[in-house]
């Protein structure tokens, strides 16, 4: 197997776990957010180590801008999943001037759920023409 195979396997694993936490959170908090967070870690790994489809083109095209800006967008989505889950962790009350519920990652989530959707289905439809 060579690596980019194993980095999109772990990057599964680390998607199961991000959804099987977030449904777990309303009957088992504590539980959903430990599971969430090392799914959040396992799945940023796996994402970030990999190489980005758009370096295979060496001509500045279209279609390369428009990788890139995918790309940049999937980067975006998974820096909110990391701060909802940092959300997810804390107590109610008042952090830099913000009053954080026990619900507002979902905020975040659902920005990295948009994303995510989003991006994989633009890039599926970019790469094949």
């Amino acid at each position: 197997m060579d690596k980019e195979k194993i980095l999109g396997y772990v990057e599964i694993v680390g998607e199961t776990l991000v959804v099987a936490g977030a449904a777990a959170w309303l009957p088992l908090p504590v539980i959903a957010s430990c599971v969430f967070c090392v799914g959040v870690v396992v799945f940023a790994v796996g994402r970030f180590t990999q190489t980005p489809f758009y370096q295979k083109y060496t001509v500045m095209d279209p279609k390369e801008l428009t990788m890139r800006r995918l790309y940049h967008q999937r980067v975006f989505g998974i820096i909110a999943l990391i701060l909802s889950a940092a959300l997810m962790c804390l107590p109610q009350g008042f952090y830099f001037g913000m009053y954080v519920t026990s619900s507002s990652w979902l905020v975040l989530f659902a920005i990295f759920v948009v994303l995510e959707v989003y991006t994989a289905f633009r890039i599926s439809a970019v790469e094949k023409g």
